[in-house]
């Protein structure tokens, strides 16, 4: 069983996230940054007080996606988790339907980065791992 929190339709050929979140992460400030999506991740990382130079080489080297036909691949039992206001993610319950064994978990009123604090997803996750 695998739980994907945070990871919708984009991850399936390719479609790019919104905003470059590594140039977020490089900015000399948050003041400096327009798009809401750069300002979202980077005052989350500030916030979490993560090291801002490591994030954005983490996210230059982890963007892989995979095509419909791979993610059909996956014969594994696996929750997608997203937040109904996650404007990061794509659609969890799209990726839900390319997987075997998927399915979606919506977290109500959540965003990208609340989504995972949430009892619904923490209740979701425990229902989901307990089932045989």
């Amino acid at each position: 069983k695998a739980i994907l929190g945070g990871l919708g339709d984009r991850l399936v050929n390719g479609a790019a996230l919104p905003g470059n979140i590594a140039q977020a992460m490089e900015a000399a400030s948050l003041d400096e940054l327009t798009d809401p999506v750069q300002r979202m991740f980077r005052a989350f990382a500030q916030q979490t007080k993560s090291d801002l130079r490591a994030l954005a080489a983490c996210i230059r080297g982890s963007r892989q996606s995979l095509t419909a036909k791979g993610v059909g691949a996956i014969t594994s039992p696996i929750l997608v988790a997203v937040g109904t206001n996650d404007e990061v993610s794509g659609d969890g319950p799209a990726l839900a339907r390319l997987l075997p064994k998927g399915r979606a978990l919506d977290i109500p009123g959540r965003d990208h980065n609340l989504a995972v604090g949430d009892k619904v997803y923490k209740q979701g996750v425990l229902e989901f791992l307990q089932e045989v």
